[in-house]
């Protein structure tokens, strides 16, 4: 370990603290591998300083895991705020190179130190938004849903009327079809989460939030027949329901960019 190590550590909590440094700083200094300057930086330091900068940091680590969840974050503050400030006060967040500010791993390893102490379903609802930011980020995404919005108008007119019986049908890389264990697309939630799981689709939208659309079981079955190997017809008569009603259903998805029809 290195002095580094043992600031972190002071600033995070609870791996050492600034009365154990006080106290036993021999003991600091043989735990962390510090040399006598390196321990006397340290210990030159008041203990309200250290409070202080903890504070600062707990607070700015907060903000970046509500980045990726705010609302989650929000309602753990009102409800469970010992979950939180355990979690804020008690790691170090770390960087990732691909990710300057970090949000998407903190967010991650804050779920991953709550979910076990909270609520099953607002831990789930953490979960569908962290899916939703991963989706916003999401470089391939983020590119196809540029294109659809300069494109999608023209490429619906040049389309016209046949490509139902024509054209094959897949989900864009604009959507991501994914369930959880609870609604967590309730009105009211994170506060009230209904009890049942649920399918959603998530829709990235250029200069758009992230959008989520609540499936039924029979629209979720017919998204999975739209894998690029059938035609829009095809999928309709596969998918168990009166042909008339699955067909306007397609097109209703088509609409909304669910599904895009390939030649």
């Amino acid at each position: 370990m290195t002095v580094m190590d043992a600031l972190a550590a002071l600033l995070a909590g609870p791996l050492l603290t600034a009365a154990e440094l006080r106290d036993d700083p021999e003991a600091v200094r043989a735990r962390f591998g510090l040399s006598e300057q390196e321990l006397a930086l340290l210990t030159g330091v008041p203990d309200e300083v250290y409070g202080r900068v903890s504070r600062d940091v707990a607070a700015k680590h907060r903000l970046v895991v509500a980045q990726a969840m705010p609302d989650t974050v929000n309602e753990v503050t009102a409800r469970h705020g010992a979950v939180l400030e355990d979690y804020l006060t008690g790691t170090v967040r770390l960087p990732h190179p691909d990710d300057p500010v970090g949000a998407e791993r903190a967010a991650e390893a804050f779920l991953e130190h709550a979910a076990p102490r909270l609520p099953s379903a607002l831990a789930e609802f953490g979960r569908f938004e962290l899916d939703r930011f991963r989706l916003r980020r999401d470089e391939i995404a983020s590119e196809a849903a540029r294109y659809w919005h300069k494109t999608g108008v023209r490429q619906r007119r040049e389309r016209g009327g046949g490509w139902m019986d024509r054209d094959v049908v897949v989900v864009p890389a604009t959507v991501l079809v994914l369930s959880y264990a609870h609604d967590v697309t309730a009105p009211d939630a994170p506060a009230d989460i209904p009890d049942g799981p649920v399918s959603v689709a998530l829709q990235r939208v250029w200069r758009e939030p992230v959008r989520a659309f609540r499936l039924d079981p029979g629209t979720r079955d017919l998204l999975a027949l739209c894998d690029g190997t059938r035609t829009a017809r095809r999928a309709a008569a596969e998918a168990g329901a009166p042909q008339t009603q699955a067909s306007a259903l397609l097109l209703s998805l088509a609409r909304a960019g669910l599904i895009v029809p390939r030649g």
